[in-house]
């Protein structure tokens, strides 16, 4: 487990991060601040904690795990870090109390993947709709992945001289891409195999982790850890490939900090942690190894906003190189390639409100959160919202209550679009 974070001692309350939570914004309540909670966990690591343990759960659960305070904080504290720890903390003192979000984690936890399909569609009667008084996503087709492992060929024209695949990656679906939006990991895969990835799925893997994580459940998210690394080991695969930005999120940044070298499974998860990439990333790595990525062609123009998702941050080292990759990063790489696709700015690129579990533990708020975020969208008048996460798409297409049903805006991941694009090439 690693090691406890003492980075709270570094704060000096400056409030640069106040501008940038989105907890905060809404109300401005310093309570819901990042340095509030830096407060919080200063006083209770001092045992002098004033407030009772669930007003502190109140104030960590309503932390997205967004990062944006990390990242603009002069004195390098890890908010994200500190929060996670004090909910580890708070969810061994909660027990085992009936809720709403520990019932969303039992179905997504549960390896019959008609539970959670199950459990949506239920959510999703008109009648029960009105009684939770919440949105809940209408899963869209058969699961991705049914009972056995995938493999895909790729295609003949994307093969170098001597016939052979040129990479082979593994595919990391994650729980939604799988089972919700299965049409997203269909033409992930599409997208690889045009360009000459031979593309490995495994039945194995499941959740990523991240809700049980940011709901303070470790062991769980211990052991959804190790089912994925395990996964995909052995598999002679050159890479490991997720189109979901917080599972990239989850796998990159926080396996890593919540296995060490006494765990079961220590050197597995590292592996697997490492191993793994985004799919932009993914896209500009096979660049860098001389692999000429495709160009695609829509039928009709489309003019998009890409919403960079929270957890989507760029490689370190990447420099933009073109209008697009400058707008919205290394997902620019891809949005390059489809000719057709006008991406439009976004002023603020603000948080969409999802946050793992915060969608479900605070929905009013997470709601208020989203209507800010339509705001900066319908002044860029789109006719589509692009993402890469599939949180983001959640909260995205929640729009009951903040668009008229005849200004509804369709949400799709930029993969989507440039499958699309790749069924009209010629090239």
């Amino acid at each position: 487990m690693k090691e406890k974070d003492a980075t709270y001692l570094n704060c000096v309350h400056c409030g640069k991060c106040l501008p940038v939570c989105p907890s905060y914004s809404i109300g401005l309540n310093e309570f819901f601040s990042p340095r509030g909670r830096v407060r919080l966990v200063l006083t209770d690591n001092a045992d002098k904690l004033p407030l009772r343990a669930s007003k502190v759960a109140e104030s960590m659960s309503a932390c997205l795990l967004c990062g944006r305070c990390v990242k603009i904080c002069p004195n390098d504290v890890k908010i994200d870090e500190l929060v996670i720890d004090e909910k580890i903390k708070l969810n061994e003192l909660a027990g085992r109390a009936f809720s709403i979000d520990k019932i969303a984690l039992k179905a997504l936890k549960n390896k019959r993947k008609v539970l959670l399909k199950s459990a949506l569609k239920i959510a999703n009667i008109p009648f029960v709709e009105k009684l939770a008084g919440r949105y809940a996503p209408q899963p869209e087709g058969k699961s991705f992945i049914q009972n056995k492992d995938l493999i895909f060929i790729a295609d003949i024209a994307g093969k170098n001289a001597g016939g052979k695949n040129i990479f082979t990656a593994g595919y990391f679906g994650g729980c939604v891409f799988n089972n919700i939006y299965p049409q997203i990991s269909s033409d992930t895969v599409t997208s690889l195999t045009k360009n000459g990835i031979e593309v490995f799925v495994p039945k194995m893997q499941g959740c990523c982790g991240l809700p049980f994580i940011s709901s303070g459940d470790v062991e769980s998210f211990r052991e959804l850890a190790l089912n994925n690394a395990r996964a995909f080991k052995d598999k002679n695969l050159d890479y490991i490939v997720t189109s979901c930005a917080s599972c990239s999120y989850s796998i990159n940044k926080l396996y890593p900090l919540y296995f060490d070298a006494n765990d079961e499974g220590y050197a597995e998860v590292r592996q697997f942690s490492e191993k793994l990439l985004n799919i932009w990333s993914f896209f500009k790595e096979l660049e860098k190894k001389g692999v000429k990525i495709k160009t695609g062609k829509l039928k009709k123009e489309i003019e998009a906003v890409f919403h960079i998702p929270c957890h989507l941050s760029n490689t370190e080292g990447f420099k933009p190189s073109s209008a697009s990759e400058n707008l919205i990063g290394e997902a620019g790489f891809i949005a390059d390639k489809i000719t057709g696709l006008k991406l439009k700015p976004l002023k603020y690129n603000y948080c969409c409100g999802n946050g793992g579990m915060f969608n479900i533990t605070h929905y009013d708020l997470s709601r208020e959160i989203t209507k800010r975020k339509f705001e900066e969208i319908k002044e860029a008048s789109p006719q589509e919202i692009l993402t890469s996460c599939s949180g983001c798409i959640f909260s995205l297409k929640d729009q009951k209550g903040i668009l008229k049903k005849n200004e509804r805006l369709a949400v799709s991941h930029l993969i989507n679009v440039y499958a699309e694009s790749l069924k009209e090439s010629k090239e």
